[in-house]
């Protein structure tokens, strides 16, 4: 290894920092890349994000052994007219969206392999114990670069005293249940019931699923997990013990704002949830984030860390446009029906189209005219779409919900 190789520091080994970690180690002018961990590998693990729609980002076979438990065809959308409902009511709307490859899997597995294939290969693992501020500190002295990848909110944000301007915009719960999903097990089902959010069922197998509830935006149940086991009874799948559900923020930015993502006098970059990188629409931050942690090593091997940011803004600026304005189908109508249609009209497009491609899910809707119509007949709507071609939406103002 030559003598100027630069040595990184990895904070958070979870799917984020694994990549940050797997690319990192490939760079030929790094030296040691070390990942602490404040968990164990072995511990159970916050099992949130098992619905990865592009598993080719993680370089691990596809099998049940790496956690890789059920190869799905896509998902299947249902759009309710609110929660006030019977339990078989039928959807307003159904939309069926491919996934290509996509997988529910194991989360707990699959960070534990990819963890252990990259011990193999010589990345330096500390777990067990949380990385403190003043630990921190020490850490972006020590080493050339600090890859932050600590979830929401950021350790550096922490640190940097920044954390009120970086809060989660959407909360989420979630667990693993035993039931009946063999109706459904090759297509998991995503439920819209009139608020800002949704649940779902993802299933694992015929008898095991994901399944949980998430909101985005200040409106928000008083009782999580009563409205969890509301929905769980309205939608069909099991009721989770209490002792079995998770909790957690997913970010909201400002994501793309180079201050959130390089501080250069030290060193340190942010990726995937630490640095506020989700889907604003769907709250999906897993692909995302793996994303983030490669361009930033393609940035360091070109010997461009200053690149990092633009490069990010680059990748992500069509997914957040098109984010920004399919959310306004909610938070400016708070129409179930308008809703519906919208979702039928993306019937046959791929997940990847609707969080990445914004042309084709316009031109789909401008093959509906009503539905067009009745989206931009609002000014929020219109504003939103003012924004979302400006980018004023996204780090300078924080006024866009």
């Amino acid at each position: 290894m030559p003598s100027t190789a630069k040595d990184v520091a990895v904070l958070g080994g979870s799917v984020s920092g694994l990549a940050a970690a797997d690319a990192l180690d490939e760079v030929d002018s790094v030296g040691e890349v070390r990942v602490f961990e404040r968990q164990q590998y072995d511990d159970r693990r916050v099992d949130c994000g098992e619905a990865i729609n592009d598993a080719t980002l993680v370089p691990l076979e596809k099998t049940p052994e790496n956690g890789f438990v059920n190869d799905v065809e896509g998902f299947q959308l249902r759009v309710y007219g609110g929660t006030d409902r019977h339990p078989r009511s039928a959807p307003i709307g159904v939309s069926r969206l491919g996934c290509e490859p996509g997988y529910i899997c194991e989360r707990d597995t699959v960070e534990r392999r990819w963890a252990e294939t990259l011990s193999e290969r010589g990345v330096v693992f500390e777990t067990g114990r949380s990385v403190t501020p003043g630990m921190y500190r020490d850490l972006v002295d020590e080493y050339d670069y600090v890859v932050d990848a600590t979830g929401q909110p950021a350790l550096t944000q922490k640190v940097r005293d920044t954390v009120p301007s970086y809060t989660g915009d959407m909360v989420a719960l979630n667990a693993t249940v035993e039931g009946d999903f063999g109706r459904y097990v090759d297509r998991p089902r995503i439920f819209f019931e009139g608020y800002v959010g949704y649940a779902w069922s993802f299933p694992k197998s015929e008898r095991r699923a994901n399944v949980g509830i998430g909101w985005a935006g200040d409106r928000r149940p008083d009782d999580y997990m009563q409205a969890l086991a509301a929905a769980a009874e309205r939608n069909g799948f099991p009721v989770p013990d209490r002792g079995d559900v998770n909790i957690y923020t997913i970010p909201r930015g400002p994501s793309l704002d180079p201050r959130a993502t390089y501080v250069p006098a030290d060193g340190v970059f942010l990726v995937g949830d630490a640095a506020g990188i989700a889907n604003r629409y769907q709250g999906e931050g897993i692909c995302q984030g793996i994303r983030s942690s490669y361009l930033l090593a393609d940035a360091l091997a070109d010997g461009r860390p200053e690149a990092y940011p633009d490069r990010l803004y680059e990748s992500m600026k069509a997914e957040y446009r098109l984010a920004h304005l399919m959310r306004g189908a909610w938070v400016e109508h708070e129409d179930p029906e308008l809703l519906a249609a919208v979702a039928e009209a993306l019937d046959g497009l791929s997940i990847d189209d609707i969080t990445r491609r914004p042309r084709r899910v316009i031109r789909r809707v401008l093959n509906s005219p009503r539905v067009a119509a009745r989206l931009v007949a609002d000014g929020g709507m219109l504003g939103r779409l003012v924004d979302a071609y400006t980018d004023s939406w996204e780090y300078d103002t924080g006024t866009s919900a």
